[in-house]
């Protein structure tokens, strides 16, 4: 690699890890790590996370909302040692990018990008929770302006709803966001 930058043994890698479980595989690493004092091959652990709060029926809950579900992001020194530590941890798939024996490096750059997205709130710094299924609501915009409908469903991690809207006679389900429609009095 003539022409760059002197380069660090020290690089962001993808592990896929099982949805839900990052938390959990994050630790299990930081203990193994320890435990094969191996600690110095691995600068950072990221779950590239964000916490939010929910509003639902008046009452402010904190969760936290994974970008990337089941993807953990490590810099590190990867030794074929750290490589087979890795592999062996409980609810890992594998390496994400090049081959499962020799992984590929994200680059610096993503890293900051998404760090930077975390960092604006991208995921929303409060989600509010106020529909229902059942509720009716009506249709601010697009071609079904104005238009009652109830909520068949909701999909808060997508900030959308599904609504029944009645169209000559028959209940037609519209996916709108939750800008798209307000609550009827």
């Amino acid at each position: 690699m003539e022409g760059k930058m002197p380069e660090t043994d020290f690089k962001w890698y993808i592990l896929q890890a099982y949805a839900g479980y990052e938390n959990k595989v994050k630790q299990l690493i930081q203990e193994q790590l320890q435990l094969k004092n191996k600690a110095d091959l691995v600068e950072e652990i990221f779950i590239p996370a964000e916490e939010v709060i929910t509003k639902k029926q008046g009452k402010r809950k904190k969760s936290q909302v994974t970008y990337f579900p089941g993807y953990i992001l490590i810099r590190m020194n990867l030794t074929p040692d750290l490589w087979h530590l890795l592999r062996g941890i409980p609810k890992v798939s594998g390496f994400v990018g090049g081959e499962q024996k020799n992984p590929m490096p994200v680059p610096e750059h993503e890293l900051k990008e998404i760090r930077g997205q975390i960092e604006s709130g991208v995921k929303q710094a409060e989600i509010d929770s106020t529909y229902s299924v059942g509720q009716t609501v009506i249709v601010t915009e697009g071609p079904f302006a104005d238009f009652n409908g109830i909520i068949e469903s909701i999909d808060s991690e997508h900030s959308k709803l599904t609504v029944l809207v009645s169209i000559f006679g028959r209940s037609t389900p519209l996916e709108l966001g939750y800008d798209k429609v307000r609550i009827t009095e």
